[in-house]
């Protein structure tokens, strides 16, 4: 019985080395190249938030492009494009393939030009708003020639994906992660091509005015909830369960959040407009969904810390966990900072204000950026064939992390409050609106702080992961675990193994 065992281990991990031998070029492509975007869109945002305190920043003639207006949609563009959705797209792949059960059988070249070719694009569209051919519109400021550039890579990769998922040998039964994944991979396309064709195609023969700054505002909020948030939400659900060795505690709770996930995420975003030119019932279509949204945050919320009871002990050794466990709290977080912003009562306190940039941090960095770093920290030795060379680097990855986007959305909401309750105020509105410029100045400081912290962290962040992608981590069969050891720093002292390394394992 004992060898019996012994060969189908040995023959599983085999079978999941020759799943990640299939997809290691792309993945690994996508990886680093995320990385750098979000070096860069880390950088750019310190740069911007610095001009918000001190105009005068590097006013030079020749650093024309460096001017607020272009850096900060840049930053964003640059945040959510080449970190966000590249990072998410690499997860994707090799989630999907390692729950198919099948290696890739061709393809991966493929998805390697594509790969390219997003970053082709990324490039393009940052470069053209820098250089003042930006659209104007939130999220896709990119030159109206790009959204293409951007569009047919990742249907090249989407439907390679989707297409070898389906027609694998699957185990029967009902896989959350693939929901989540799939969802999130499908969602996409349509709202990027609606919003793209309405506000980059239609608009130019029909002006829309306030309907497409609506459309542009629903645009945000569904790349937010209909595909960040279910590919964030399926990595947890993936990685929770399997670190630490206990199922999924609902799979009904799951089901529940997952419908309302979807059901209910397509119908946010016009409450922005509140009280401005477009109809009324959008509005309260709007913020009814977005506050509804706090019931299936709330169970995944739920489910996920009922999966992890009795095993909190692992977030203090394992890196993925740590990470995810922060990302999986924050998505709680980031739908009550919307309910908060999107009801009648509260709303016009934080409308058009920093607390919308707050909010868009805590969904794109908070919550998924998190959820990525534990997927990467957990899938990156598995496909290099070596492990993290430090756990050093990966604790100050993670603390600099969560204090700098902490920081930075408290910061943004509260100063958006304060920013918010004078512009609302009809007295003196000249005097009070001046003034709400210089209540919100301490915070700008703060977020000025809280992005010089994420720099270091992301610096020391991408630095790790090219010698990981560049085969130079540790030879060992040892992970790296966050925990103290006078003898090496890099990995708990562990028992002889008696598994395959790393890279050929679950």
């Amino acid at each position: 019985m004992a060898t019996t065992d012994s060969s189908v281990s040995n023959s599983d991990s085999l079978r999941r080395a020759a799943i990640d031998r299939s997809v290691k070029g792309p993945v690994l492509f996508l990886f680093a190249n995320a990385a750098m975007w979000l070096l860069a869109a880390t950088l750019m945002g310190l740069i911007a938030s610095i001009k918000l305190v001190s105009p005068d920043f590097l006013n030079k003639d020749w650093l024309w492009f460096l001017n607020y207006g272009r850096l900060q949609p840049a930053h964003m563009a640059a945040l959510v494009y080449g970190w966000a959705m590249q990072s998410g797209l690499g997860v994707a792949i090799w989630l999907l393939a390692r729950r198919s059960g099948q290696a890739l059988s061709g393809g991966a070249g493929t998805m390697l030009v594509a790969g390219i070719f997003w970053n082709v694009g990324v490039t393009l569209g940052v470069v053209g708003i820098l250089s003042g051919n930006g659209t104007a519109l939130q999220w896709l400021e990119f030159p109206s020639f790009v959204w293409p550039v951007l569009l047919i890579p990742y249907l090249v990769i989407a439907v390679k994906m989707i297409v070898h998922y389906n027609r694998a040998n699957r185990q029967q039964g009902f896989h959350l992660t693939s929901w989540y994944i799939l969802a999130a991979l499908l969602c996409f396309p349509w709202i990027f091509l609606t919003a793209n064709l309405v506000l980059n195609c239609f608009a130019a023969v029909t002006p829309l005015g306030a309907i497409g700054a609506g459309v542009n505002a629903w645009y945000v909020s569904a790349v937010i909830m209909l595909f960040f948030a279910p590919l964030g939400l399926g990595v947890c659900y993936y990685f929770i369960p399997k670190i630490t060795g206990q199922p999924v505690y609902s799979y009904q709770l799951a089901q529940i959040g997952f419908w309302g996930l979807i059901i209910l995420g397509g119908w946010s975003g016009f409450q922005k407009y509140m009280g401005g030119p477009v109809p009324s019932w959008l509005a309260a279509v709007g913020g009814m969904a977005t506050i509804l949204l706090l019931v299936p945050a709330g169970i995944v919320a739920l489910n996920h810390h009922l999966t992890t009871t009795g095993k909190h002990s692992l977030i203090e050794t394992s890196p993925t966990l740590r990470f995810i466990f922060v990302g999986s709290a924050s998505f709680l977080v980031t739908c009550g900072i919307a309910a908060l912003t999107s009801n009648f009562w509260t709303g016009p306190n934080f409308q058009f204000t920093h607390a919308e940039y707050g909010y868009h941090l805590a969904a794109v960095y908070a919550f998924f950026s998190m959820t990525m770093f534990g997927a990467i920290y957990y899938i990156t030795p598995r496909l290099a064939g070596c492990e993290w060379l430090s756990a050093r680097l990966i604790r100050n990855h993670f603390w600099f992390s969560v204090y700098g986007i902490a920081a930075l959305v408290i910061c943004m909401v509260i100063g958006g409050l304060a920013q918010g309750q004078s512009q609302n105020n009809p007295d003196n509105w000249n005097a009070l609106f001046v003034g709400s410029i210089k209540n919100a100045q301490g915070y700008l400081v703060g977020r000025v702080l809280a992005w010089a912290f994420i720099l270091w962290s992301n610096f020391w962040f991408f630095t790790h992961l090219v010698f990981m992608v560049l085969g130079l981590g540790r030879r060992s069969v040892a992970p790296t675990l966050l925990v103290h050891d006078h003898h090496d720093e890099h990995a708990a002292p562990v028992p002889a193994p008696t598994h395959p390394p790393a890279s050929a394992t679950v």
